[in-house]
């Protein structure tokens, strides 16, 4: 038996996976940071949420982008998987997605993207435990089903000096991921803002950058649900250092988000984790989440390939 899973755990409204390292993968966030860094970037990511439960929450993904001259903007490449209950629950998809780059001064540069998905949500009921069973009833059987669906998204990103933002609105379609085409198994659009910093921090003596201050603010609603995440990153040489906290509009639970992370040259490590400092409704023991990032960046992968300026978090 693969455990018990909570009726919680097979709710019928459909939800994309939540993330902390919003700006370690953007592709996941915002379709309009395919290829804004300029270079040539592999993302691997893993997040296991509730992993004091017998059946948590996992998620895999990993990304691909880059900037192309010939196109005047980025691509990229995202797949994600994620499994709930220990994979009785599975929704897998892959993301095409570019972005145009207008450069409309030498300070302010305006991007547009636009993301085409294959999505498949299966439910494997095997080793899945009833209340029913439970209690000694038969119960109804559930039975395996799976579903392909398009999916589309889109979203725009600004960039000035040291600022970035940009708003994202996912699952244009609404698709149904059942064959029932339930309305509760359908996924509802995800709405995504953010805005942010990179404040450079000088040494007064020599007028050298030493430090950089990252403040972000990321407001998130999907269906009824909404969560806003704000935080203050440091990035001093090669280590960073973050902590952000996530809630809801009426404050009714609270999450902080704890970072470290290294980056050098050419690879990028950066790991987190969620410390609940309220419980939800359903009281599941150890309420955090483990969150690991890695990303390798080629230079000169593609001579097409051209650096952009354009300021955005790198980690």
């Amino acid at each position: 038996m693969a455990g018990l899973v909570i009726l919680a755990s097979v709710r019928g409204v459909a939800q994309d996976p939540a993330m902390s390292q919003f700006y370690a993968n953007p592709l996941f966030m915002n379709p309009a940071m395919a290829g804004v860094e300029g270079l040539s970037k592999i993302y691997l990511g893993y997040r296991n949420q509730w992993p004091g439960t017998a059946s948590p929450y996992v998620t895999y993904h990993a990304s691909y982008e880059q900037y192309i001259e010939a196109l005047q903007g980025g691509i990229g490449l995202h797949v994600i998987n994620d499994r709930q209950g220990g994979g009785v629950i599975n929704t897998m998809s892959m993301d095409a997605i570019y972005s145009y780059h207008l450069k409309v001064s030498r300070q302010l540069t305006v991007t547009g993207g636009f993301q085409a998905s294959a999505g498949q949500r299966s439910m494997n009921p095997e080793g899945l435990v009833l209340p029913d069973e439970l209690a000694g009833n038969p119960g109804v059987t559930l039975q395996a089903q799976s579903r392909l669906y398009p999916d589309f998204s889109v979203g725009f990103g600004a960039f000035y000096k040291n600022m970035y933002g940009g708003i994202a609105c996912h699952h244009l379609l609404q698709p149904y991921m059942s064959q029932t085409r339930d309305p509760n198994t359908r996924l509802s659009r995800r709405y995504t803002a953010h805005l942010g910093a990179m404040i450079p921090v000088y040494e007064k003596r020599l007028g050298r950058e030493v430090m950089q201050l990252s403040p972000n603010i990321v407001f998130l609603q999907q269906d009824i649900y909404q969560q806003i995440n704000y935080g203050l990153e440091v990035l001093f040489r090669n280590l960073l250092g973050g902590i952000w906290f996530r809630q809801d509009l009426l404050f009714s639970y609270g999450t902080l988000i704890f970072s470290a992370g290294y980056a050098r040259d050419q690879f990028r490590f950066r790991y987190s984790y969620d410390a609940k400092l309220s419980s939800p409704d359903l009281l599941i023991p150890s309420m955090g989440a483990h969150e690991i990032s890695m990303s390798f960046v080629f230079k000169n992968l593609h001579k097409s390939t051209k650096p952009r300026a354009i300021k955005s978090p790198k980690i």
